[in-house]
């Protein structure tokens, strides 16, 4: 009876009390009319109360005479008298809408990123690392969920982060959950408190070393070279110092070095570089407006077309592909796919650049190519863009350098010579 309730909800209904003389004999009638009558329940004091139809009341006047009876509304329901009531009230209906749409915006958009591990804590990386390859990427609070295609952030995290082995995003909600699985680390380093060294991971000019455990090797100002110790987990005893006049005292055996897993922070200078080049003459796709969509049904071996062209309309176009799969029922999948392709026409015009355009074009391409290699927690120092042709070069080459601040310490286990 679900669906009766909905419909006299949406035609709207009336809850009636009759009294008076004979109230069943004015159900009588109003059955024998045809009048709908539901929820029929008698009071203690002989009246009788009932729901019908708005739209049938009128026809009661001349029944209540006929019974002498009374007829009394007691409530009125459903969406017409309820509309009717919120006419009054715009201001309210307004906010509430507003309210809803609000509500319904924010929801589109990920306010909070959390990074979840899947096996224990990390070690290799640290959630801050996460967050800011997941921030690099776009996948920060205030971004819209439909923009993010979460396989794509998945392998660019995995392409930023080589120590994760696994990376899968979640949306709940408002929030994004990143869940991290790192790689197995290599023998030697399963242990956390195993001897170990920490290296230079790249060339660079140390800026500030702080040492935590273990040796320094480097300092401020020194230039190191990738795999150089910076420092060392083999700490060397001091040697005895002998004093003017003193005798010389008995050989004993040195004391043995100590074996300890260095820790520190060690921030170098780190300069990336590139090459570019660009041809001045440029060849832009302008948008006409027209377009043409084809319709196609795919099955193994044929192609059966069901709107639009066979062949590309137009000379110049830019062809987008739409593929909508059947959806699959148990282990079973129809061997049957929707095409949809757009056809959208464009102009195709050329440009001759000038040769400072084309050195700040190739200058800001090669910069944002570099940048997109740096490490999270990388922060640029400087940048510097030189041409290497001549400005009446058709093919115009230039190489940029970016300069950063970073850690460049890398723990490896203590073998060889420290």
């Amino acid at each position: 009876m679900a669906w009766r309730n909905w419909l006299a909800y949406l035609e709207g209904y009336l809850i009636l009390t009759i009294s008076g003389d004979d109230p069943e004999g004015f159900l009588n009638l109003a059955l024998a009319q045809g009048i709908s009558l539901w929820d029929i329940t008698r009071h203690r004091n002989g009246s009788i109360q009932a729901k019908m139809p708005a739209g049938e009341y009128r026809a009661l006047r001349s029944l209540a005479r006929q019974s002498r009876c009374r007829v009394r509304i007691v409530d009125k329901r459903g969406w017409p008298f309820f509309s009717r009531r919120l006419r009054g009230r715009q201001v309210l209906l307004l906010g509430s809408l507003f309210f809803l749409l609000a509500i319904y915006l924010l929801s589109t958009f990920i306010w909070v990123v959390d990074v979840r591990p899947e096996n224990g804590p990390l070690r290799r990386v640290t959630p801050d690392q996460v967050l800011a390859a997941a921030r690099a990427e776009g996948l920060k609070p205030g971004a819209r969920k439909s923009a993010l295609d979460t396989r794509t952030l998945e392998y660019a995290l995995e392409r930023r982060l080589p120590q994760l082995a696994w990376v899968g995003i979640r949306f709940h909600g408002t929030r994004a959950e990143i869940t991290v699985v790192e790689k197995a680390a290599p023998p030697g380093e399963e242990a956390v408190d195993r001897p170990a060294s920490i290296i230079a991971a790249k060339d660079g000019v140390i800026k500030d070393i702080l040492v935590i455990n273990g040796e320094g090797r480097v300092k401020a100002g020194d230039t190191v070279r990738q795999g150089e110790i910076l420092i060392s987990g083999l700490i060397l005893p001091p040697r005895p110092e002998k004093k003017p006049g003193e005798a010389a005292a008995p050989e004993q055996p040195p004391p043995a070095p100590r074996l300890v897993r260095a820790r520190g922070i060690v921030r170098a200078r780190v300069w990336y570089e590139g090459e570019k080049e660009i041809n001045r003459r440029q060849v832009q796709e302008v948008p006409t407006g027209r377009q043409h969509t084809t319709i196609m049904v795919q099955t193994p071996g044929h192609r059966y077309i069901l709107k639009g062209p066979q062949q590309p309309p137009y000379t110049s176009y830019r062809q987008e592909n739409k593929v909508v799969a059947l959806p699959s029922w148990r282990n079973f999948t129809l061997p049957v796919e929707l095409i949809i392709t757009s056809y959208y026409e464009v102009q195709v015009r050329y440009r001759q650049l000038s040769y400072e355009e084309a050195v700040s074009t190739a200058g800001r391409q090669i910069l944002a190519e570099l940048k997109e290699k740096l490490p999270p927690g990388a922060s640029i120092t400087g940048q510097k863009i030189v041409p290497l042709t001549k400005p009446e070069d058709e093919i115009v080459r230039v190489r940029a350098w970016v300069e950063t601040e970073e850690d460049i310490g890398q723990v490896v286990p203590l073998s060889g010579k420290q």
